[in-house]
């Protein structure tokens, strides 16, 4: 579900314009070194001002398989990853990656970046997850998916997104 507050006229810098928030709390699976998007984990929001900054934080759920190694995750303004690593070689950029010890297991990351777009067209945030060594990468789920007590349970993984007033 998404909030949107409408923004005031007259608002003082710094001041928080709209928040837009989406929370997954269905499963996700890719099996792929391509980055691709978490369907369930992407907000669109239209600056009021070229001069507003975006505070983007993402929470997210999940495991590999023993094949990837790690699951690395990342925040894309529309087609562009922002919050990730310098290019250093052939290490893939990225904002966090998730990397569980056992088939039961989930591990939780968690990103804040504060975005400048510099536009008053509309945005789409989004996470996007790739997995390591053509692995798969499971999100709000462990990989042995257990369905008991003593399992990984059912998480839930959320993007939110503030524009702040430049």
């Amino acid at each position: 579900m998404a909030l949107t507050k409408v923004r005031d006229a007259g608002m003082p810098e710094g001041a928080v314009l709209q928040v837009v928030s989406a929370t997954k709390t269905d499963k996700f699976t890719h099996s792929s070194t391509t980055f691709t998007t978490v369907t369930g984990l992407t907000v669109d929001i239209t600056p009021s001002s070229t001069a507003s900054k975006i505070l983007v934080m993402i929470n997210v759920q999940g495991s590999q398989d023993v094949n990837a190694n790690d699951g690395f995750v990342a925040i894309y303004r529309d087609s562009t990853p922002i919050g990730v690593g310098d290019t250093d070689g052939d290490r893939t950029r990225n904002s966090f990656l998730l990397q569980s010890s056992a088939a039961g297991w989930v591990e939780s990351g968690s990103m804040t970046t504060l975005d400048a777009p510099n536009t008053i067209s509309q945005i789409t945030y989004s996470v996007k997850v790739s997995a390591k060594n053509s692995g798969t990468i499971f999100i709000n789920r462990s990989e042995d998916n257990s369905n008991a007590t003593s399992g990984a349970g059912s998480p839930a993984s959320s993007i939110t997104v503030m524009e702040i007033a430049g």
